[in-house]
């Protein structure tokens, strides 16, 4: 695993004024899951860009989330790109921690959202994060679905 990941570290234990940080104003968060179960398009996504990984299974989101704000806000990257697996709660939850940084920082147009499912990637809107807080907005979505 560490092999994988060691130019990745943990969002978490990583000091906010690192110089590792600095490499490039382009960001990866992922899921401390996708390198070991993806490592191709983990290596994809990760060229270019410095990589932080957290597993919100392990730490409460809004650790997480407090660290990528200082993170953010030193720093100013031009690009953060949210890469998880897709149907993990977990891995929703730091998509809608991206998103909170969207809205925290006015970074429009600078947060991506890809998630990986059965070996394929797909890019994600933010407004897809945004619906899937509200989960009486999905439900109005699936009603407009149903066949009459």
């Amino acid at each position: 695993m560490s092999g994988l990941i060691k130019d990745c570290p943990m969002l978490l234990s990583t000091n906010t004024g690192s110089k590792f940080l600095r490499k490039s104003d382009k960001f990866l968060l992922v899921g401390t899951c996708v390198p070991i179960e993806h490592p191709d398009l983990y290596r994809e996504y990760a060229k270019n860009r410095v990589c932080l990984h957290v597993c919100l299974e392990t730490f409460h989101m809004n650790m997480a989330e407090t660290k990528l704000a200082c993170i953010i806000k030193i720093h100013q990257p031009s690009e953060v790109l949210v890469l998880t697996v897709d149907g993990s709660p977990h891995c929703l939850q730091l998509h809608i921690l991206a998103e909170d940084m969207h809205r925290y920082f006015n970074l429009d147009g600078q947060i991506q959202h890809v998630v990986i499912e059965k070996g394929k990637h797909y890019s994600i809107d933010g407004r897809a994060i945004k619906t899937a807080r509200h989960l009486h907005k999905v439900q109005q979505l699936l009603d407009e679905k149903k066949p009459s």
